[in-house]
């Protein structure tokens, strides 16, 4: 007969007690302490003021995790050292503001000549410190029992890992290894800290990051950087590194956010870097955000039908309805047969976040800039 195991109900978080339980012979002690005035109520959570902060507005939100994908080669690791020294030293990153905030950039794969070699291309930066593997005092891997190390950074840091796969030895394909190994991510977010992670792609698609889907599940917001030609039905179409000689790059949501999803245009240039690009479909936003205005309100369907005299398809004009959100208009279910409402946005490309919280670190805008912003 077994012994007779005595738990308390904390151990379970429950005041009662399954017959299962009972049948393995434990029992149950109720906690006198335990009562559900210490759980956080509806009304609790609904009461909170919450504003969602940007480190990079509308790109990376504060005490999040990103996961940036890409390509090997693509110019992940370029393209998150400017981003960094732009957050670092507080200015603005091709016309996004930034909050000032200390970055540690936690490398596990580049060697020093080519940081070396960037750091110069790029300029001087403030608050911005490597913790290189080529450092006699090496990062933590995040399944060693020295990762609390990051916990000691400065507090509300932004904690760049590059990439992901080299920062741990567990199965990138394992969801059990890989959610133990984001548990921890978000143990340091949780703790305020900003942690984005630069991770690969998978191997048949340019527009899906790679490994357990447990990442993608585990994480706040996701970001891609591919390289695209023009626009073909309202998607943008991946190209090989040889397809063009002067290639454009989208960088922004993919897959999944909890945030506004948001989107720039890019261009390479050897010797800065990333550069910012015109939409490839800029024209034909401004022109369905002027029929847009005409009605400040339409419902997705009749919007898409509205765009027929610019030369659209339903098909094409509904992703293109999709693309724009939060930059041109913003999207609300009206909760009756799954209809959407579509709200033209009179900020020009300026967009609050989900839920209309305000933008803190975006300066305000009057009603006749706005217009400049967005056709000029």
């Amino acid at each position: 007969m077994q012994p007779e195991t005595t738990l308390t109900a904390e151990d379970f978080g429950l005041q009662q007690v399954d017959s299962k339980i009972k049948d393995k012979g434990l029992v149950v002690v109720p906690d006198e302490n335990f009562s559900l005035s210490k759980l956080e109520s509806w009304n609790d959570i609904r009461n909170l003021e919450i504003k969602v902060e940007w480190v990079m507005d509308r790109l990376i939100p504060k005490e999040s995790i990103t996961v940036i994908f890409g390509k090997g080669g693509i110019g992940k690791t370029w393209l998150m050292m400017d981003i960094a020294r732009s957050i670092g030293s507080g200015l603005d990153y091709l016309g996004y503001q930034t909050i000032k905030t200390p970055v540690v950039f936690i490398d596990f794969e580049n060697p020093v000549s080519m940081l070396n070699e960037r750091t110069k291309k790029l300029g001087e930066a403030e608050n911005v410190h490597f913790w290189r593997v080529g450092n006699s005092f090496k990062p933590p891997k995040l399944d060693s029992r020295e990762w609390e190390q990051y916990k000691e950074l400065p507090a509300g840091a932004v904690l760049v890992f590059d990439t992901l796969r080299a920062s741990h030895g567990r199965d990138e394909n394992a969801s059990n290894e890989m959610a133990s190994i984001m548990e921890k991510v978000k143990e340091l977010r949780d703790l305020g800290f900003t942690v984005i992670l630069l991770h690969h792609t998978a191997k048949n698609s340019d527009k899906t990051s790679k490994g357990s889907t447990a990442i993608v599940d585990l994480s706040d917001h996701i970001l891609g950087l591919t390289r695209v030609r023009n626009a073909k039905e309202g998607e943008d179409a991946p190209v090989d590194d040889d397809d063009s000689e002067d290639p454009t790059y989208r960088f922004g949501w993919r897959d999944k956010t909890r945030f506004e999803p948001h989107h720039i245009y890019l261009s390479l240039n050897p010797d800065r870097g990333f550069e910012l690009a015109p939409d490839i479909e800029e024209e034909t936003f401004k022109s369905m955000h002027r029929i847009l205005e005409r009605s400040d309100v339409l419902q997705k369907t009749a919007f898409a039908k509205e765009c027929k005299p610019l030369g659209l398809g339903e098909k094409k004009a509904r992703k293109l309805i999709d693309r724009g959100i939060g930059r041109f208009w913003k999207i609300e279910n009206t909760g009756k047969t799954n209809a959407q409402i579509v709200t033209a946005i009179k900020f020009g490309s300026l967009a609050p976040p989900i839920g209309s919280a305000e933008l803190p670190n975006y300066p305000e805008v009057n009603s006749d800039e706005c217009r400049t912003l967005l056709y000029d």
